[in-house]
């Protein structure tokens, strides 16, 4: 109790004094990363998301990859896929093909959401011509 009025009576101080006191930001966004890894082969692909969650939402901040039999080594293709499913609708929020030389960082808008109460998952498939395979991580 003595903390409590000692504290109550610093930010009063302040208050009089004129200075401004900060407070904690309401509802900050917390910030997620997910990593797969996915196998055909020799052939390995990784892929790692990065969002955080703000409001009721999702929101997509970007992406890396790195694939090939040593990761980063092989030329091909990776596609990204974000989606979420609501009932038994697929909704796919964004993709994107690009050419790789064996990494990729994802840029995404930043109006790319996904619902918290979506089932969000965001899949990289890569290519390299000779053998394919798909990391998928859930956004949750």
């Amino acid at each position: 109790m003595k903390t409590a009025i000692q504290a109550g009576l610093v930010a009063l101080g302040a208050l009089l004094a004129g200075t401004t006191v900060a407070a904690a930001p309401a509802g900050a966004a917390t910030t997620f990363q997910r990593t797969a890894v996915c196998h055909s082969g020799d052939f390995s692909g990784r892929f790692t998301l990065q969002y955080e969650s703000v409001g009721f939402d999702f929101r997509i901040t970007g992406g890396y990859t790195a694939s090939g039999p040593y990761i980063g080594d092989v030329a091909g293709t990776v596609s990204l896929r974000i989606a979420y499913r609501s009932g038994s609708t697929t909704h796919t929020v964004y993709s994107q093909t690009s050419a790789t030389t064996g990494h990729t960082t994802f840029t995404v808008p930043t109006t790319t959401t996904v619902p918290l109460t979506g089932m969000g998952t965001a899949a990289a498939t890569f290519d390299n011509g000779a053998a394919s395979c798909t990391a998928t991580v859930p956004i949750s």
